[in-house]
């Protein structure tokens, strides 16, 4: 009985760690006030072009006038340019976004017609403009994410505020509806702030949606890999910033299901950000990169002669004469030919980072070929090598898109024979050569 609650215990344990190490991201972004200073910046002007040239359904009432009891329909109601003039995002912990304008306003045009109860039923009708200022809308929005990993956007709550609304009537008996032009207004005000919410939140749960939903969660990098974005979880919400968790992950592109067989490290916490944005980068990710490229067998290259930089060719050459000192065995079998070297990737390349700096090694093998005079290939030995080097990754604008950029340094190289065709070799006497070559 106790060896199976161990094993229960255990598995149970297994069980929950794996589901813990699996929702871990592997890329993550803050996005915080600062940044969604600048999303209100480019998303406001769409929101007034949303909802300018609004329709506001048909308004229809009965009001009291000098000559008796009219019914009354103002038609044809359409908003003309919406004009913004403050706004604001703010962050609401563990919910989203609250979106606030303000001292907008507006201009309406609308037809109007009335009807009297009694005989003679004297009607009339003619047009009207409508002055709208002092409005105000409030909207909560929330993030979430769809089961493909891509975001959602749904706009929750909304509030709309008709400061000031003054009609004036045009033609016909417009002496007439003037009268109670204050008691239209009430009843237009709620129409306007009606479909202002109405509007405003269907530019948002549509416009914004598929502004998202554009947003790729798969990159095809190239023939071989491609990188996966999703999101792991909603975005969460803090008083400063909104965090999203990606997957961050490289899969080969003829397999784009089957997962690296390690796992992504707890990324630290965010702590006072400042800037707009931050972007993680992880080790995991790269590695990610490493292994899917090592299994892709892709990561090779054949240096002929003329690859060699040309400010170097003087001292150093693809040559068997080059190597003279160095290999002693290679000359004295072949004297004065040309040389190819096949660097080839043998294992994942491996990279950990820490703060302000990354390093990383490759491990691989380094095949030197003779050409022989019928432009055939001889294998004259092969060496094991294992590069060791430093990187530096950045963010850089071009064009009106973010890149994220790179660059790498060489730091070292182990080198040890692997196998060879000309005898013994003195690897320690190769090791100058072969940083040249490369």
């Amino acid at each position: 009985m106790r060896t199976s609650i161990s094993y229960v215990a255990a598995c149970s344990a297994l069980l929950l760690n794996s589901l813990v190490l699996a929702t871990l991201p592997g890329f993550r972004t803050a996005i915080t006030e600062k940044g969604f200073d600048y999303v209100r910046s480019v998303g406001i002007p769409i929101l007034e072009k949303e909802l300018s040239g609004m329709t506001i359904p048909d308004e229809n009432g009965k009001a009291s006038s000098p000559i008796g009891k009219i019914a009354y329909t103002v038609s044809s109601i359409k908003g003309g340019a919406l004009t913004i003039p403050t706004s604001s995002i703010t962050l609401a912990a563990g919910s989203g976004i609250t979106i606030a304008t303000s001292g907008a306003s507006l201009a309406v045009t609308a037809n109007w017609h009335y009807r009297m109860d009694s005989w003679p039923h004297t009607s009339d009708h003619g047009s009207c403009d409508v002055k709208v200022s002092g409005v105000s809308l409030t909207f909560s929005v929330t993030l979430g994410k769809d089961s493909s990993g891509h975001a959602t956007v749904s706009a929750g709550s909304c509030h709309a505020d008709i400061g000031h609304m003054d009609i004036t009537f045009h033609g016909g008996a417009s002496w007439l509806y003037n009268l109670f032009s204050s008691t239209i207004a009430s009843s237009l005000k709620g129409s306007l702030a009606d479909q202002a919410c109405s509007q405003g939140k269907d530019a948002i749960n549509t416009q914004a949606n598929k502004a998202v939903e554009t947003l790729p969660v798969t990159v095809n990098l190239d023939e071989s890999a491609l990188v996966n974005y999703a999101l792991i979880d909603a975005p969460t919400f803090t008083s400063t910033y909104l965090e999203t968790q990606h997957k961050g992950e490289f899969f080969l592109r003829a397999d784009p299901t089957s997962e690296a067989p390690f796992s992504p490290n707890a990324l630290p916490a965010i702590s006072s950000p400042a800037d707009m944005m931050y972007v993680w980068l992880t080790e995991y990710m790269a590695n990610t990169a490493g292994y899917v490229y090592c299994k892709s067998n892709t990561l090779h290259n054949l240096i002929t002669p003329d690859m060699v930089p040309a400010s170097i060719r003087d001292k150093f050459s693809l040559n068997t004469t080059a190597f003279k000192l160095f290999v002693p065995a290679l000359y004295e079998k072949y004297p004065n030919q040309a040389m190819t070297l096949f660097v080839n990737n043998t294992a994942p390349i491996n990279v950990s980072m820490a703060a302000g700096s990354i390093v990383g090694v490759i491990p691989g093998t380094v095949q030197v070929n003779v050409v022989n005079a019928d432009n055939s290939s001889t294998s004259a030995f092969i060496l094991n090598a294992v590069v060791h080097f430093n990187a530096t990754v950045g963010i850089k604008a071009d064009g009106g898109k973010t890149l994220v950029v790179g660059q790498a340094y060489y730091l070292s190289t182990d080198l040890s024979l692997k196998s060879s065709a000309i005898g013994s070799i003195s690897v320690l006497g190769l090791h100058r050569a072969f940083i040249a070559s490369c």
